[in-house]
């Protein structure tokens, strides 16, 4: 087998990386990194102070209770107070030879802080009643009660009986119809024979999507069917239905509550949003074929400049 010959941007690489000035440009490279990381102090200017306020070891008393189920020991604190001073003067000079650039781990943290910190800001009053009342008015969808039904199941097995189970499930009808105890028919199985009052995603995890969209179209009162299953065919009787309703008032306050502010701090942080983004510039160099404006905006890599607002 002969050999592969190397292609000219290999043996570029394999020149460079054999060349002894590239050798020592990257040694000097980290020389000068590991300089800048251990001796900014040497560099000039005084060292940097950090202070760990009074508040700042409660807060790490208090978390190590929550974590320990005790208040920490004096040894104990010790170290948590020295082990947030280590992770201080790191994360200062980690910043100082920008390590914290380009991070999109450490981009996402940020803003998710920022976030946190407007909302703290923007504290929300609590609802009146009246508002409460509007709040489910103009979402009534939200807080309404599915509806629900009960029924009774007699199965013919498709495992069982193959094709015949349809002409199974029509003969259990037509016994149970003439008064034959529902116990007593159907193919044995680990399916339940009756259903209390169920959504119909309750009814689905057990029986199917073709089941459950037939048991609740059906009307309540005869044995009907047969209704398929991947389980076979099924003789059904709709016991009950219980339709859609909202629950009082005073049943839904806490809900209505919670979901309030929840929506109050939405807007509000969407407000501080677009007021941080109305101070910026943003331009975007879109490639070929993927501006978002179309053609219209101009072919190739289109400049899109504005104050987004």
């Amino acid at each position: 087998m002969s050999e592969a010959v190397p292609t000219p941007r290999s043996s570029w690489w394999a020149r460079g990386l054999r060349d002894p000035l590239v050798h020592f440009l990257l040694a000097g490279a980290a020389l000068f990194i590991l300089h800048a990381l251990f001796n900014r102090a040497d560099l000039g200017g005084p060292p940097q102070q950090i202070t760990i306020s009074a508040g700042r070891v409660a807060q790490l008393q208090e978390s190590f209770r929550l974590i320990a189920n005790r208040p920490p020991s004096a040894q104990e604190l010790s170290a948590l107070v020295d082990d947030f001073v280590r992770e201080e003067i790191a994360y200062r000079e980690a910043v100082a030879i920008g390590l914290d650039q380009d991070d999109t781990i450490i981009r996402r943290r940020l803003r998710q802080k920022l976030e946190f910190t407007m909302e703290d800001i923007s504290a929300v009053d609590e609802p009146t009643e009246a508002d409460l009342v509007d709040w489910l008015a103009a979402h009534p969808d939200r807080y309404q009660r599915p509806e629900r039904r009960a029924l009774m199941q007699a199965l013919a097995s498709g495992d069982r009986r193959g094709a015949d189970a349809d002409a199974a499930a029509r003969g259990f009808i037509t016994a149970l119809a003439a008064g034959a105890d529902p116990l007593g028919v159907g193919d044995p199985s680990l399916l339940p024979r009756a259903i209390p009052l169920t959504t119909r995603d309750g009814v689905r995890a057990i029986f199917g999507d073709a089941f459950a969209a037939a048991a609740f179209e059906a009307p309540a009162g005869d044995w009907l069917g047969p209704v398929r299953s991947p389980f076979g065919a099924h003789a059904v009787r709709i016991v009950s239905v219980e339709p859609p309703e909202t629950p009082p008032f005073s049943d839904l306050r806490d809900q209505l509550r919670e979901d309030w502010i929840a929506a109050r701090r939405d807007e509000m942080r969407t407000a501080a949003a677009e007021r941080l983004r109305s101070r910026y510039q943003v331009k975007i160099d879109w490639p070929d074929g993927l501006d978002p404006a179309g053609p219209q905006a101009g072919a190739g890599a289109a400049a899109k400049a504005g104050a987004l607002q």
